[in-house]
């Protein structure tokens, strides 16, 4: 998987020392602001460099001033500590629009204080947006929406005082700016969260489980199953062709299929447990095909038959999901389904719906059917 540019110049920037913040902001209600841009009810803002957190925020401000007042203080504060940082790099979630973002809080600047350009702009080349740099790495459906908040959780990072933007529009109408301040500081730290495990390589996406290091470089943990999935009928073959009579395995059912694979997840994985047993399901307990601790990732192993439908595998994949949902050190699902009859029609169609359809909140699940 490549590194995105913007990426490896946020990796330099940090190993370089250089001042890393994060900001986040809310507003009122985008629907409501339908003549005039967006009221602004607070801005966060977080240091990567000494975990530092600030809010701009009206609920700093005596309510004895009209609230435009308040609000051109917050800006002018929030414009303050930009000229003070004028140097940091700057990541921030999607705030690069108009509607929603630094020029948007411009607009709202020069609306409300009737001046031509606010006291200061952050350079374009200091500005990252982790939505962008995580959806060129992963793809864009890298997580289902809300993205900012399912990868978080995906991550397990802290979200206690979080509120979702159309919950933090509702306060900014019954005035309950402090827990929007709390809001928006918690999403500010969280971006921070979210690029320390960019760069750790422990990022979990819908399609990732974080990076293991091979051969000097650093490969995505599920893409290394996948590839060996996807390498498994070459090293099939190759069993077959051992010097004179010797002999050797041959692939005859599912647990063949597994012995082969748990030696070729060796080569990546430290770890690799075979037939781990899950909690208890439906009235009974259930078999892991493999559990990879270090990466949270279960793997599940099929062998399509002619008995086998569509809705036959998508049914045992539910099953297998809320199995592996309950095994708590499991957070991630890969299901490889071995089909080299071609026994499934529409491969490529049948992996995106089961895998746009199996995953569900804390449980990312991956379907990949090998075909050829």
């Amino acid at each position: 998987m490549t590194e995105p540019a913007k990426l490896r110049e946020l990796r330099g920037a940090v190993q370089a020392g250089r001042e890393v913040i994060s900001v986040h902001y809310a507003c009122e209600s985008l629907a409501d602001a339908t003549d005039h841009p967006a009221a602004i009810s607070c801005i966060g803002v977080a240091s990567l460099n000494n975990g530092t957190r600030e809010a701009f925020s009206l609920a700093d401000l005596p309510a004895t001033m009209e609230q435009v007042e308040r609000e051109i203080a917050l800006l002018d504060r929030f414009y303050d500590y930009l000229i003070e940082h004028r140097e940091s790099v700057i990541v921030h979630w999607n705030m690069n629009s108009s509607v929603f973002g630094f020029p948007a809080l411009n607009k709202r600047y020069c609306f409300i204080t009737g001046k031509d350009h606010p006291r200061h702009k952050p350079s374009e080349h200091l500005l990252y947006d982790l939505d962008d740099i995580v959806g060129e790495m992963y793809g864009d459906q890298y997580v289902k929406h809300p993205k900012f908040y399912n990868l978080a959780s995906l991550n397990q990072i802290g979200l206690f005082s979080y509120l979702s933007g159309k919950d933090e529009a509702s306060r900014f109408k019954t005035g309950d700016f402090g827990a929007i301040s709390s809001s928006a500081t918690t999403k500010a730290r969280a971006n921070l969260d979210i690029l320390r495990a960019l760069l750790s390589g422990q990022l979990r996406t819908q399609k990732s489980a974080g990076s293991i290091e091979f051969a000097g470089q650093q490969i995505d943990a599920v893409d290394a199953v996948l590839a060996i999935g996807q390498r498994m009928r070459n090293a099939e073959r190759e069993l077959t062709r051992r010097y004179g009579t010797r002999e050797t395995l041959r692939i005859a059912d599912e647990y063949d299929v597994q012995d082969l694979l748990k030696t070729l997840f060796a080569l990546f994985f430290d770890d690799v447990r075979p037939e781990s047993w899950s909690p208890n399901y439906a009235g009974g307990a259930a078999r892991i095909d493999f559990l990879i601790p270090a990466f949270e990732l279960a793997i599940e192993v099929k062998r399509a038959r002619p008995s086998m439908s569509a809705r036959d595998l998508a049914d045992e994949l539910i099953v297998d999901r809320d199995r592996y949902k309950e095994e708590q050190r499991a957070k991630h699902l890969i299901c490889l389904v071995f089909d080299y009859e071609g026994l499934l029609s529409g491969p490529r169609g049948l992996e995106a719906d089961l895998t746009r359809e199996s995953t569900v909140e804390g449980l990312a699940v991956t379907v990949r059917i090998f075909d050829r």
